[in-house]
C-alpha cells in the first residue's frame, strides 16, 4: 500500500506488526502517550515467528522509518511517521469496509 510519495509501501505483515504494537485505538491517545513499543518476546508470540523472522521485520520497518529497535531495551519503538501512517491504513480500511 502506497497512498504518497513519503509513505513507503507495507506488507501486509508490517502493518499487522504496526497495529501489535500500538496501544491505543485512536492516534490522539497513541501520541499523546509516546508509548509505542514491542518487545522482541512479544511479537515472535503475537506474530507466530521466530526471532530470526521478527529481526528480519523490525530491519524492514526500520529502514522505512517506521520505528528503531534498542537493544539495551530489547523493545521496536515506533516513530511518529509511523502511528501516523497506521492509524491512516486503519481509517483507510474502516471506510472500505463501510
Amino acid at each position: 500500500m502506497n497512498t504518497s510519495n513519503d509513505q513507503p509501501s507495507l506488507t501486509a505483515n508490517e502493518i499487522r506488526a504496526l497495529k501489535l504494537i500500538l496501544n491505543y485505538s485512536d492516534r490522539v491517545s497513541q501520541h499523546s502517550d509516546n508509548f509505542s513499543n514491542a518487545g522482541m518476546d512479544e511479537l515472535t508470540s503475537e506474530m507466530g515467528w521466530n526471532k530470526h523472522q521478527v529481526a528480519a521485520l523490525m530491519g524492514s520497518l526500520e529502514s522505512k522509518g517506521m520505528g528503531s529497535y534498542e537493544k539495551n531495551d530489547d523493545l521496536f519503538w515506533l516513530t511518529h511517521h509511523a502511528i501516523n501512517t497506521i492509524f491512516d491504513i486503519i481509517d483507510a480500511e474502516a471506510l472500505q469496509a463501510a
